[in-house]
């Protein structure tokens, strides 16, 4: 029994039903899957299991529906009411479109998606169909059924009875997949990490999302002239360099470039390309194939910039919000295992660092008039978190005396004092250090620091010696994930690791290194959580003009108003550091500038 309401009277009912109980479950349907651009078709809303209602206000039918305006001005009072509680499946998408609309919500009590995360194994899917299946054994109309199925354009031309039942069940299965995610939060002791850590994330990715960063596409264009310009410089080299018979190569051919390399110039074939028969030109092979021949050097070169071009200047711009003028990418806590952020459209955790045009691509975003960016980022956190976990005296001194713990590392590892530690010496350190968390063989060391096998045996030996406690803990890790099947964070966040079970070495190998990393980086992630919540938090209760705006793992991008700016970057720090009250000191490390490349690390 689901009720189509497209009348006034009929919402007046509905209106009347709602302020029965202290709760509804509300869902929105759009023209799109960008929150921010997409027109509102349509509210489903239920507030009692075995009915649900949709309000339909934006469909292109004959059929009569009621105005936006009616809509939203009926609504407004409950859902902007905090003490009228609101259950949603991906709330913070939900509360976008609304607040376009003219709804700001308040009063979220539930998000059934975020909870079904922290839940479900990592291989099961979590969308509301998926957890209605699975849940409650009841398939729901899905999307392609009633919209691709039927050829239209998008849900606004779906007939009222067909989206009456596809979207009304969104709202009753939201509201009862909520009673059964409480009880397992419950069970599985996730109640805690889902109240403390993820619910109240949803707002601050939300603050984010809605305030977007400007970019600058007269910035982004120039570079993207002086990219191109590049791109044809390195092509005339390879052409000079290869002969007329290569004149007309396309140098982003794989084929092409196989037989350029192989074939013409006569080569050494280093590896195959994965299950194909060809000869792989990957990275790898160019950087091999670069000491023995110029070329290859240069289409690595060339490929680098045209990923460049393609990735970031020709499609950033295509982000702009035309109303806004702002970027809006997308924050997903519900994408990586680790319990990672995750950004999308476009990913703005990607942006290259090391590179000069990385730097000139970071400044093209920029901060409004009067206002500066402030960025904070934990220095060395995963190590941290590791040297707290494992308890290893060695590495919790190195902490406690303020050492670069790269440096102490190195020194060690080549008996020499800490002040003569050279700067390669540190860089070997640097990698050791982020290696182990990663689970690097001697082998991967060797590939990756261009030494020896048998050197590099010797230096991860010489690590776990220097650090005992560290090898003790990740035997207790991968043990423990033995046990139970699946590994947690210091929040108690879970990840399943099927192949701690396997009898395949390489595959066995991959989950212990899985279950090490999972338990260092989630833990350092959930740290970072809840730095942007106590972040979020201070800025509104003290009534200052700034705003989280994007979140790179271990830092964070806030813009704030000149007149507040010291103030902000004072609070950020303090409050990113005293999240925890370990023995091992977090340190953040703030810079303020005008631009995000003066404010990267």
């Amino acid at each position: 029994p689901f009720i189509t309401v497209t009348t006034t009277d009929a919402l007046r009912q509905l209106i009347v039903e709602m302020k029965k109980r202290p709760a509804c479950a509300i869902d929105t349907e759009t023209t799109g899957l960008n929150p921010l651009q997409a027109d509102l078709v349509g509210i489903s809303i239920a507030v009692q299991e075995g009915t649900a209602y949709y309000l339909p206000c934006g469909h292109k039918t004959d059929a009569e529906q009621l105005s936006q305006k009616e809509i939203i001005d009926a609504l407004k009072p409950l859902l902007e009411d905090p003490t009228y509680k609101k259950y949603m499946h991906h709330a913070k998408f939900d509360q976008l479109v609304l607040k376009r609309a003219g709804i700001d919500v308040r009063g979220l009590a539930f998000d059934t998606l975020i909870a079904a995360r922290l839940v479900a194994r990592d291989w099961q899917k979590i969308s509301l169909k998926d957890l209605s299946e699975h849940y409650l054994g009841e398939s729901m109309l899905s999307y392609d059924e009633v919209v691709k199925a039927n050829k239209l354009k998008n849900f606004s031309y779906v007939p009222l009875s067909i989206a009456t039942l596809y979207a009304a069940a969104d709202a009753h299965q939201t509201l009862r997949l909520k009673k059964i995610f409480e009880q397992e939060l419950r069970k599985e002791k996730l109640d805690e990490l889902y109240r403390d850590i993820e619910f109240p994330l949803i707002q601050v990715l939300y603050a984010m999302e809605l305030q977007g960063i400007f970019c600058d596409k007269n910035v982004l264009k120039s570079l993207e002239i002086s990219v191109a310009q590049e791109l044809a410089i390195i092509e005339k080299q390879i052409f000079a360099l290869v002969g007329d018979v290569y004149g007309a190569i396309n140098l982003n051919s794989p084929k092409q470039v196989e037989e350029l390399l192989f074939q013409h110039l006569q080569l050494p074939p280093q590896k195959k390309s994965g299950s194909s028969n060809r000869l792989s030109t990957d990275q790898e092979v160019l950087e091999a194939l670069s000491a023995l021949h110029p070329v290859p050097g240069l289409i690595l070169k060339y490929r680098e910039l045209a990923k460049l071009k393609n990735t970031y200047l020709d499609a950033l711009p295509q982000y702009i919000n035309p109303v806004t003028g702002n970027i809006h990418t997308t924050f997903s806590q519900t994408v990586v295992a680790t319990g990672r952020l995750a950004s999308s459209d476009p990913n703005l955790q990607n942006i290259p660092t090391g590179s000069v045009w990385g730097g000139e691509i970071r400044a093209a975003f920029k901060p409004k008039s009067g206002h500066v960016f402030i960025s904070a980022d934990y220095s060395q956190i995963e190590l941290r978190v590791l040297a707290h976990l494992a308890q290893d005296q060695n590495l919790i001194n190195a902490f406690l005396q303020g050492h670069d713990i790269h440096a102490e590392t190195a020194a060690r590892l080549f008996d020499v004092p800490l002040s003569d530690v050279t700067t390669e010496q540190r860089q070997i350190g640097k990698r050791i250090n982020f290696s182990v968390l990663y689970g690097l063989t001697p082998f991967g060391l060797s590939q990756d620091l261009k030494i020896p096998f048998k050197d590099a045996k010797i230096y991860i030996e010489k690590y776990f010696a220097q650090y005992p406690a560290v090898s003790v803990w990740m035997e207790h890790v991968v043990d423990t994930c033995k046990k139970q099947g699946y590994v947690e964070t210091f929040w108690g966040r879970r990840r399943y690791v099927p192949g701690i079970y396997e009898k395949n070495k390489s595959l066995y190998d991959l989950a212990k290194r899985v279950a090490i990393n999972t338990v260092a980086q989630g833990t350092a992630a959930d740290i970072m959580k809840m730095g942007m919540i106590r972040v979020h938090e201070l800025l509104n209760a003290k009534n200052l003009d700034a705003h989280i705006i994007v979140q790179i793992h271990d830092e964070l991008l806030v813009t704030a108003s000149l007149e507040h700016a010291s103030q902000v970057e004072m609070l950020m720090k303090t409050a990113l550091e005293q999240i925890v009250s370990w023995s091992i000191p977090l340190v953040a490390t703030t810079r303020s500038g005008s631009s995000w490349k003066e404010v990267s690390k």
